[in-house]
């Protein structure tokens, strides 16, 4: 077995956890993911797009975005209940983080293969920032760091003080608010790094799947959602359609690949 196949069969196994975790209980007191129709939609349709992965069908960043925006979400319960009450997620909740199997598989993948897909055209910094998608992004990252500290529903608590004990949603989602910043502004605009658009574009969509975690929770009474939990849900909505956009974008205007040189004629 080569070190690429096992890295797809690694990716296989957080699809199956993800899968599962929908329909087992998330806390022990009941309840599953799939008693949310729009949370059974959003899990069920982006793990099948995930399986674009392990099928090797030439998609294996698009099928690995997939699987991470649907990690990014099933880290959001586990979070809310970390760290004193832990001992009441279900089966559901523990399996759904295992989706991180799949970003695992494919780094496996990558450095056993190599980068086989081809990568849009990096634009300057300059060019990214007179784009309006490069705005779009930037937008959702500023209303994400705004959400973290608003209720998440009406009279509810922030946020910041959503987990049991501790902090730690509201830390979360802080760290992920600074490495989008640092990714599409900071890194650079100020430090004149490049940074991968892989990177960039998984990282948008672990974010964007924690972001819209409760939203998609409370579908069906978006009425109790509060400020923090519309500007989280938005601000997640406006940074992964703007990186994905962006990405769209670059590879068509990247220039086709230089025919290879014909081979000389055999005397």
């Amino acid at each position: 077995m080569t070190v690429g196949l096992a890295g797809r069969g690694v990716a296989m196994i957080g699809i199956i956890l993800g899968l599962l975790a929908v329909g087992l209980d998330l806390a022990s007191g009941g309840g599953r993911y799939l008693d949310s129709g729009a949370v059974a939609v959003f899990a069920i349709a982006l793990l099948s797009m995930a399986s674009y992965l392990p099928a090797e069908v030439g998609y294996d960043t698009a099928g690995t975005a997939a699987g991470v925006a649907v990690f990014g979400f099933y880290l959001f319960f586990p979070a809310v209940l970390a760290f004193g009450s832990l001992g009441l997620l279900g089966a559901g909740g523990w399996l759904g983080l295992g989706t991180v199997l799949i970003p695992i598989g494919h780094a496996i993948v990558r450095r056993a293969e190599g980068a086989h897909e081809v990568q849009p055209a990096a634009s300057s910094p300059t060019v990214a920032v007179r784009n309006p998608l490069f705005a779009l992004a930037v937008a959702g990252v500023i209303l994400m760091a705004a959400g973290i500290w608003l209720p998440i529903t009406s009279g509810g608590p922030s946020y910041w003080h959503a987990s049991s004990s501790g902090d730690l949603v509201g830390i979360l989602l802080l760290v992920v608010v600074l490495a989008n910043a640092t990714t599409l502004v900071l890194a650079p605009l100020v430090w004149h790094v490049r940074i991968s658009a892989d990177r960039v574009l998984l990282l948008a969509c672990g974010s964007f799947g924690f972001a819209v975690a409760w939203w998609l929770v409370t579908f069906n009474h978006l009425g109790a959602l509060g400020t923090g939990g519309w500007l989280e849900a938005i601000g997640g909505l406006l940074l992964v359609g703007g990186v994905v956009a962006m990405r769209l974008t670059a590879a068509r205007s990247a220039p086709a690949p230089a025919p290879a040189a014909p081979l000389p004629a055999t005397p």
